[in-house]
């Protein structure tokens, strides 16, 4: 006969919420983030994967969205590993901002959530100043530079955010694409011709190539304002 004690299974939460910490807590929302679960990063589902009461999480962040801010500049900070200014400032802000976006969409849950936010932490402030460093060797002007800076930083963020959202709907976003060539095959080509031409060439184009496509004609801009 079996005579072992079966395992408290109430107790077990508490023992392990008390080896939690920030990093600990971290790290698993940004397992949870890597994936496409709706909601991953409720409250509910990191206690789940802590193997702890989801209160227990409010002894180190105030609530979610301090939680929010500290995963986004954490995944900043990741992408800023490994950084190596580029003597053209263009390769530099070029590197910058696509290296943060791909760190972003290793964790599509937080780029969706807090990509659009303002972190205020330490990964934010090292990308920001490499930035405009960047921006200080091509020879803008300080308000120039700062004009710039703005606009790459929301250029990255919003599409960042916008390509997120399309990893999480998966399949969807290609049915999306299916049903926008299919309706357009029963617009009037003779009202249309242009748009009912060029649809099949539209839905081809991939998020990563338009993305690409896009930086080029911003950092061609702002190459052009130098030269004026």
């Amino acid at each position: 006969m079996n005579t072992e004690k079966p395992a408290d299974k109430t107790t077990a939460p508490r023992r392990r919420a008390q080896g939690l910490g920030r990093e600990v807590i971290l790290e698993t929302c940004l397992k949870l983030a890597g994936g496409t679960e709706p909601d991953a990063l409720s409250f509910r589902k990191i206690g789940r994967d802590l193997g702890a009461d989801p209160t227990a999480l409010y002894r180190h962040f105030a609530d979610k969205d301090e939680l929010l801010l500290a995963l986004a500049d954490r995944v900043i900070a990741r992408g800023m590993e490994g950084y190596d200014p580029s003597p053209r400032w263009d390769d530099s802000l070029r590197d910058l901002m696509l290296r943060t976006r791909a760190s972003f969409l290793r964790y599509p849950q937080v780029a969706t959530l807090a990509a659009l936010r303002v972190t205020r932490q330490e990964g934010e402030l090292k990308f920001i100043e490499a930035m405009l460093a960047a921006l200080d060797r091509a020879g803008f002007e300080h308000r120039e530079a700062v004009l710039v800076y703005r606009a790459c930083g929301d250029f990255m963020l919003a599409w960042t955010g916008f390509s997120a959202g399309l990893v999480l709907l998966g399949e969807k976003s290609a049915q999306d694409d299916d049903a926008w060539v299919r309706s357009y095959a029963e617009v009037s080509a003779q009202q249309y011709p242009l748009a009912v031409a060029s649809v099949q060439m539209m839905a081809e184009v991939m998020d990563e190539e338009n993305h690409r496509f896009a930086l080029d004609l911003l950092l061609g801009g702002i190459a052009a304002r130098l030269e004026r």
